[in-house]
């Protein structure tokens, strides 16, 4: 049995999602019998994913010390053997310990809560003596001196550590220093470039006209991504960026709506939260909308409901042109042979695209402002089939890649 942690299938975030959906089905297809996943329900469970059926066991971070699923709580288990708390149980019981830290979690530029979260899954599974394998992720930044430290002795501890992007790689060999070992400490491409797809169960039947193959118009995506959008003031502080970003975004669609007059521009949310939450991108999406007024009429339309995030790469696989800030929507799109314009507001989107070799296609948030992010677009968009046939002569490569790299943590896990 395997259990995989921080990849919760539950957060409403489907690029999560994405990372928990590649690695299970990369591993059930290598012969994994058996894996648990770790999300926010209650006990032990079983889900049937279609492909596979998973065990579920709730773990989270909260001050309820007196649940066996409390974080604090089933390490404390874990220590002495399980105890009555599932998820100690079930790390006890586990062959190895799988953690993709969210992606980019492994880090306390999201705050000290978060980062503690991510370093008592992972102490959990080293107090059991169970293997840990940290799935290809970003490492760090990291702004505390005492949380650097606590990342490297964990770091130094597991059994194999994968990172998905160069400076990862090169902060794992600078603070490992003797203890580095290729053979154990390896880069890697996102796992999700080998997401499967899947045909959306319900799906608006105007957007399906807009998605069909023999359409008569450009069909264009963009993601509105909820963190940055929906406080623009503060996002600009907390990330540097270059202006606000509904100015930035708004100024993306309008240019990109003039530029052509028969495009017509699918807006994806990528992250599915009640729309009174600041990160759902669905309020987002529709603040943008009001924003647009009559130029969206008729030629603007939302991904409405929550589709999977299997159904999502379903959907951005049929558009001509993609762009947004939600890394692992824009993955899934260039993954699938779509032209991508990745929206960075940190280093994280650079590291990926750079390791699957379209570095090019990335405009950085920090730099530019609402006009040059919406020439930027509107060129990228204006050379997309050019993007595509180069993009084309690489997937083969990405995806043997991404292949061979999951066949080798097969290998780690015993599989």
């Amino acid at each position: 049995m395997f259990t995989l942690l921080n990849a919760a299938p539950d957060t409403g975030n489907q690029g999560v999602s994405a990372l928990c959906h590649s690695v299970v089905s990369g591993l059930v297809g290598r012969g994994a019998e058996r894996i648990t996943v770790a999300d926010h329900g209650r006990g032990q469970r079983q889900a049937d994913w279609g492909y596979t059926t998973v065990d579920l066991v709730g773990l989270t971070h909260n001050r309820r010390f007196w649940r066996g699923d409390s974080l604090r709580t089933a390490r404390a288990m874990a220590r002495i053997g399980g105890g009555i708390g599932a998820p100690a149980r079930v790390i006890k019981r586990s062959k190895a310990v799988l953690d993709i830290s969210g992606g980019d979690s492994f880090t306390d530029i999201y705050g000290r809560k978060r980062f503690e979260a991510m370093a008592l899954t992972k102490r959990m599974a080293l107090d059991a003596g169970v293997p840990l394998i940290l799935l290809p992720q970003k490492l760090g930044p990291f702004k505390d001196n005492a949380a650097a430290t606590e990342a490297v002795d964990i770091l130094r501890r597991a059994a194999a550590v994968w990172v998905r992007d160069a400076q990862s790689y090169a902060f794992l060999a600078e603070k490992l220093g003797r203890d580095f070992d290729p053979q154990r400490h390896r880069l890697a491409v996102d796992v999700a470039v080998a997401l499967p797809q899947a045909r959306p169960a319900n799906l608006d039947a105007n957007l399906m006209s807009w998605l069909a193959a023999n359409r008569a118009f450009p069909l264009a995506g963009l993601n509105v991504s909820g963190l940055l959008y929906n406080d623009a003031s503060a996002s600009r502080q907390t990330f540097g960026l270059a202006d606000t970003h509904d100015a930035q975004i708004e100024a993306v669609a309008r240019g990109l709506l003039t530029a052509d007059p028969k495009l017509r521009l699918v807006l994806v949310p990528h992250v599915h939260k009640n729309e009174a939450e600041p990160e759902s991108d669905v309020a987002a999406a529709r603040a943008l909308v009001r924003r647009l007024g009559s130029l969206a009429e008729n030629r603007v339309r939302i991904v409405e409901g929550q589709p999977s995030a299997m159904e999502l790469k379903w959907i951005l696989a049929r558009l001509d042109w993609f762009a947004g800030a939600r890394m692992h929507a824009t993955i899934g799109a260039f993954s699938s042979g779509v032209p991508t314009l990745g929206l960075g507001y940190t280093d994280k989107a650079q590291g990926v695209f750079d390791e699957c070799d379209i570095g090019k296609d990335v405009a950085d948030l920090r730099k530019l402002d609402a006009r040059a992010l919406a020439d930027r677009a509107v060129a990228s968009f204006s050379a997309r089939e050019m993007d595509r046939a180069g993009l084309r002569s690489r997937l083969d490569g990405i995806r043997a890649r991404a292949a061979g790299e999951m066949d080798d943590i097969a290998r780690q896990c015993g599989i």
